[in-house]
């Protein structure tokens, strides 16, 4: 019984964050793994800043880089991908862009390094419209997009915060952003959950 549980075990891989010190992007990423170590997935956490890929360049960037290396053998052990990235100017942060331009090195012919695999995605940010505050929504879409585009199958129920929505210690305080992040990591791991709960009976 042992095994077959341990076979029913997904491994879920969160990617993204931002090069800020105090990184409330990087902090989701952490509270998304705690959550779905919770439900008995093992995790794996890929911060922008542990990973320091350089820039994407078509020509001179090689799945051989021991960093590219790093990232494409995460993605590659990886059940289901959870992708977070801030918001700069309403838009998903260039350090994200960068991983998903560099995870086309792991393409194989027409089949992505994120075929089979289930992906959410979510956003943290706002921005000034007019000199004030405005919570803009829609920056998803992009990752949606990209991660479409390498193979993946998207949550389409998209995760995105604000700022205003973490205390001070960078974790969600409020019920109804925490209830959105755990809906989300189950809705990730549902189909090894459902198997694990027939495997029980």
């Amino acid at each position: 019984m042992n095994r077959e549980k341990n076979q029913m075990t997904s491994r879920l891989l969160a990617i993204g964050g931002s090069l800020a010190a105090r990184s409330l992007t990087s902090a989701l990423l952490q509270q998304a793994c705690a959550i779905a170590e919770e439900f008995g997935a093992s995790t794996e956490c890929l911060a922008v800043t542990r990973l320091q890929l350089d820039m994407f360049a078509p020509d001179t960037t090689t799945a051989s880089d021991p960093r590219v290396a790093r990232l494409l053998s995460a993605v590659s052990a990886a059940d289901v991908v959870f992708l977070a990235s801030p918001l700069y100017g309403g838009t998903p942060s260039g350090a994200v862009k960068n991983i998903l331009d560099t995870l086309h090195l792991g393409k194989d012919g027409s089949i992505g390094p994120l075929s089979r695999k289930r992906c959410a995605v979510a956003t943290v940010g706002g921005g000034a419209l007019n000199g004030s505050y405005s919570f803009q929504r829609g920056g998803t879409g992009t990752l949606d997009i990209a991660c479409k585009n390498l193979g993946a199958w998207v949550d389409p129920r998209h995760l995105e915060f604000s700022e205003l929505h973490f205390d001070t210690d960078s974790n969600l305080h409020d019920a109804v952003s925490r209830d959105q992040l755990r809906s989300g990591v189950r809705r990730l791991l549902a189909v090894t959950l459902a198997r694990a709960e027939v495997v029980s009976r």
